[in-house]
């Protein structure tokens, strides 16, 4: 199959924050954060960094780090997850219909709506979700 843009499914910031109380709806999740050198400010507690510029050459690596988790749902992210979220989104998604291992094809596959710009501004300060926050950043003018 091949993936376009029109195939990415989104998952909104506060459907993420339950997952962390409930789990999701599949079993078990795990969000894959693909910002580069803005990987500063916090981070969703417990995501697995694969930045952009590294991406495909660790794709291999990071479907067997989800493959050894038992992981049945996966969020990408970037800041805003308008380029890199979904362009990574895309690459894990082909790469995974190309693959032999069956296991990969049936993962659900997301992105983060409003990336970690939103996720900060609604959980930023919640330690249960949220990982080495400094909100000094995200008040910064520039």
């Amino acid at each position: 199959m091949s993936y376009n843009l029109a195939d990415i499914k989104y998952i909104s910031a506060p459907t993420l924050r339950s997952w962390f109380d409930q789990g999701s709806p599949n079993g078990s999740f795990a969000v894959v954060d693909v910002r580069d050198s803005d990987y500063v400010g916090g981070h969703i507690r417990g995501c697995l960094h694969y930045p952009a510029a590294e991406f495909e050459a660790r794709l291999p690596e990071l479907q067997q780090e989800l493959l050894d988790r038992g992981v049945t749902d996966v969020v990408f992210h970037c800041a805003l997850s308008q380029v890199r979220g979904p362009s990574c989104t895309l690459k894990f998604l082909r790469a995974n219909a190309a693959s032999s291992d069956d296991r990969l094809k049936v993962l659900r596959v997301f992105v983060l709506k409003g990336g970690f710009t939103r996720w900060q501004q609604e959980y930023g300060e919640d330690e249960a979700v949220t990982e080495d926050y400094d909100k000094q950043i995200w008040l910064a003018d520039f």
